[in-house]
Formats: structure tokens, C-alpha cells, sequence
């Protein structure tokens, strides 16, 4: 589905920098203790209040703040110094007066700068005047030096834009020339055209070569009509020969029926329209400020049908910054209905950030429902720098019945 997303400034490089695994750990959950303002701790503990060991490896975190940096230090049961699963002690994050993470730095007990377990002691993030990222670059034990981290294959990602347009994404050595990634590629290149709209995509080993990038294409090739609006997409492996990739299908075509609805039909490698697993031949999209607002389903025949999940229709609703908020469901006849999984739709709650601190599934009445799992709400818990650090659900009564 295409749509508008909004990401917090900084979530996109700690993506990068940030693998850290979660686990199934029971009854479990965080309390935070605020002085002036400011978290100054975060307490794990057991559904009896005792301290407990969270999802990182340790019991408490304490944060001290010195001017544009966050200090974080990690504490076992007893109150002694805890090395996280990541391993490290703790970690000082500096961002700069947007708001933006420039400095994630690991400590060591002492307070001095350690290797991570995956082999970088520091990653700095600059970014363009319109806040979106432009530099990343790892180093070790030596700001000077950058080091290529052995689990992403590169030591920096360069960010180039035209008029606020993603160009080119370029994973570099220490040397600061393209590297192949691990994940096969090093220049992800976008084109566009005069209006900074892209129209095509590839992906380019580092000595310039096609290669094969995540979602198992080459190039990808996006027409436009007179109004920019895309009417094909079509996708092409490294011998500029069309591909499915797996995906069952080569290309999609956008047929518009005024300036708010357009219907997509997936096509196979001989031409002819393909189905889903569940029979959804052509998706027909209601439009509203460039953002998808309803979604309904036809069969081969162009009779209303029924997706994947069981449902005729999704419609979408969105925050003031266009992120999206609501997802509910209807039958093919416009009726509230519940999906396969148990509910009719869901509602995020979402902070200053945008990131989601909570999600409420509902029922046809548009009222909190449980679910299949016996969980009604899941919450979500992040650090000072955003990133998860566990997930909690909670029943119709408000209670916590499993967290991870």
C-alpha cells in the first residue's frame, strides 16, 4: 500500500545502528521515575513489583543529563553495574536543537567507550536543513577512524537529495568509496523527473554493476501521466529482463477514474491480470491529499470481493501530520465487520514523536475488543533515543497478560 509516512528524526539511523532482539519474558513491565520533568529511571519488575531483568539484559536504567547529551547506565537486581545484551554498560546520546540523535556512544563500566556486540563503539548522524538524514558513520575505539561494522558490511551511509527527493543511498568503506552492503548492494539511485517525482529506481554494486536489491529487483520503472500520477510499475532483474521476484507478479497498472480513485491490477510475466491467494484481482483505491482513504476488492470478473483478511473494504484515517491513525473494516456491502484475525479495526496512539506508544483493536461498534490471545491492547515502550524496548498487552480491563 502506498501511503504518506512520518518518522521521528533519527529513527531511520537507528534502524541501522540498532538490532537488538526481543524475547518472550512473562509478566513483566516497566515503571518510570520522573524528577523536574525528566525520566531519571526506569525500573523493570515482575507482576509482584519485584525488580526483574528486561528485554536488554538489566533491571534498571538511570539517566543523568549534561547539556545536549542523555547519559544512560544499566543496573542488575542489587543495584550493581549491568552489561546489556548489546554489550555494553551504558550510553550517551547527543542530539542537537531540533531534536535530532547526532551521537550514540557505548560505555563501558567505567564510562569510557566500548565495542558493541557488533563491533562499533560510536555512530554520528548529520542531517540536511530539512531534517531528513545525510550522514551516518560508525567508528570504534577511534573517532578519527571509521570501521566497516562486520553485520552491516559498510562503515558509513551517504544520503544524497534533489529538492527534498531521495536520489541516491550510497553504503561506503572506511575509505569512504561504495562497498557492497550485506544485503548485496551498495548505490540504492532513484531518478526523477523536472517536478523531483520519482520514475525509476536501481540498485549498483560497487563497481557500478547491477545488482539485486532486498526486494529481489534490479530496476524498477515507475510511468507517469500528464498530471504525475503513476499509471505502471513494472520490475526488471540484472539482465533488464522482467521479474516477479517471487512476488507472483511483474508489473502493476493504475487505471484513473478522476483525481480521487484509481484501480490497480497486478500482472504475471506472460501479460495476463493475476490473482491473489484469496482472488483479488484489481485493488480500487479512494484518494484524498495524496493519501489513501478506502480500499475495496475485485475478483476477475470485477465483482466486489473479499481480501486476505477476510474483509470487502479497508478504509484509513489519519492524524493532522498525515499519519495514519485508524484501519477499520467493512463487508462488500459497507457494513462494519470484523477480520479474520477477530477485530474490525484498529486505533494508534502516538506520541509527540509519531511513534506508536499504543494500539486498540476494535470491534464492529467501534468500541475496544479482545481478540484472539486475550488482549484487547498492546503497549509500547521506548528508551530516550526511540527505540523499542518492549511491548505489553493488556486485556478489556486493563490488565497486563503477557509482555515481551
Amino acid at each position: 500500500m502506498l501511503m504518506k509516512k512520518r518518522f521521528p528524526a533519527g529513527i531511520a539511523a537507528l534502524v541501522l545502528c540498532l538490532l537488538i532482539p526481543f524475547t518472550a519474558i512473562g509478566e513483566l513491565q516497566s515503571r518510570n521515575i520522573e524528577e523536574n520533568g525528566k525520566i531519571t529511571e526506569t525500573v523493570w519488575e515482575d507482576d509482584n513489583g519485584r525488580p526483574a531483568e528486561g528485554p536488554e539484559g538489566y533491571c534498571s536504567v538511570h539517566y543523568t543529563y549534561k547539556k545536549e547529551n542523555t547519559y544512560e547506565t544499566y543496573y542488575d537486581a542489587d543495584g550493581q553495574p549491568c552489561r546489556s545484551n548489546g554489550g555494553y554498560y551504558g550510553r550517551r546520546v547527543m542530539k542537537d536543537g531540533s531534536g535530532n540523535i547526532t551521537e550514540i556512544e557505548y560505555l563501558d563500566r567505567n564510562g569510557s567507550r566500548v565495542l558493541n556486540r557488533q563491533g562499533y563503539g560510536l555512530v554520528t548522524m548529520t542531517y540536511y536543513r530539512f531534517g531528513d538524514l545525510q550522514l551516518v558513520t560508525y567508528y570504534g575505539l577511534d573517532k578519527r577512524k571509521p570501521v566497516i561494522v562486520p553485520s552491516l558490511g559498510y562503515a558509513s551511509v551517504l544520503y544524497e537529495y534533489s529538492a527534498k527527493t531521495l536520489t541516491a543511498r550510497t553504503f561506503r568503506d572506511e575509505k569512504k568509496n561504495p562497498v557492497d552492503s550485506a544485503d548485496g548492494y551498495a548505490i540504492l539511485r532513484q531518478k526523477t523527473d523536472k517536478l523531483y517525482r520519482v520514475i525509476s529506481i536501481r540498485y549498483d554494486h560497487a563497481d557500478g554493476s547491477p545488482a539485486t536489491g532486498p526486494d529481489g529487483w534490479f530496476r524498477c520503472t515507475k510511468d507517469r501521466d500528464g498530471k504525475g500520477r503513476i499509471t505502471c510499475i513494472k520490475y526488471y532483474d540484472v539482465n533488464t529482463q522482467l521479474t516477479d521476484r517471487g512476488a507472483g507478479y511483474a508489473w502493476e497498472e493504475y487505471a484513473w477514474e478522476g483525481d480521487s480513485v484509481v484501480k490497480v491490477t497486478r500482472f504475471s510475466l506472460d501479460g495476463k491480470p493475476i490473482a491473489d491467494d484469496s482472488g483479488v484481482v484489481t485493488t480500487v483505491r479512494e484518494m484524498k491529499d495524496d493519501l489513501i482513504v478506502k480500499e475495496s476488492f475485485l475478483d476477475g470478473d470485477g465483482n466486489r470481493t473479499l481480501n486476505s483478511a477476510g474483509v470487502g473494504a479497508v478504509l484509513y484515517g489519519y492524524d493532522l501530520q498525515g499519519s495514519l491513525e485508524t484501519v477499520t473494516y467493512q463487508d462488500t456491502e459497507g457494513n462494519a465487520v470484523r477480520c479474520l484475525s477477530g477485530y474490525a479495526g484498529y486505533r494508534d496512539t502516538k506520541d509527540d514523536d509519531g511513534a506508536t506508544v499504543a494500539r486498540t483493536y476494535l470491534g464492529t461498534d467501534g468500541m475496544p475488543v479482545e481478540i484472539p490471545g486475550g488482549y484487547s491492547e498492546i503497549r509500547y515502550s521506548y528508551d530516550s533515543t526511540k527505540t523499542l524496548t518492549s511491548t505489553q498487552y493488556y486485556d478489556l480491563n486493563g490488565k497486563q497478560v503477557r509482555s515481551e
